[in-house]
């Protein structure tokens, strides 16, 4: 037996898959999302905001935890190595920057690089301004 009505499923078909359709007080997200936009309603915002907040702690948890997976692992350490390496190959001396600087921001760049990989590669929509 199925005890999904037939306006909840014609809700489902109008979301993304997986998605919710309504709050836990039963409200329909697409009519807040809608009072939102089209009419700046503070109230829609707000339920809106408390329903959804959870999903900057399950983000910041999930990244945590493979960051810190990383640094266990010493997988920085090994991007900073190879940075420094690439900008040992590469630096001019008669470029007017000193080593120690070209040479640190190599570092930086190939641990950050090593972060965007581990973190980014778990993105699957696109996410806000990019």
């Amino acid at each position: 037996m199925n005890d999904v009505n037939e306006e909840d499923a014609m809700d489902e078909s109008e979301s993304p898959r997986g998605a919710a359709t309504h709050t836990h007080d039963g409200k329909k997200l697409s009519e807040l999302w809608h009072k939102f936009r089209d009419r700046n309603d503070v109230g829609a915002k707000n339920e809106l905001t408390e329903f959804y907040f959870d999903i900057v702690r399950a983000n910041n948890d999930n990244i945590s935890e493979i960051l810190f997976r990383a640094i266990e692992e010493n997988d920085f350490y090994q991007a900073g190595v190879v940075g420094f390496l690439e900008a040992l190959n590469t630096y001019d001396p008669d470029s007017g920057v000193s080593f120690e600087e070209f040479g640190s921001l190599a570092v930086r760049k190939a641990i950050l690089g090593e972060i965007r990989d581990l973190v980014g590669g778990e993105e699957s929509a696109q996410a806000p301004g990019a």
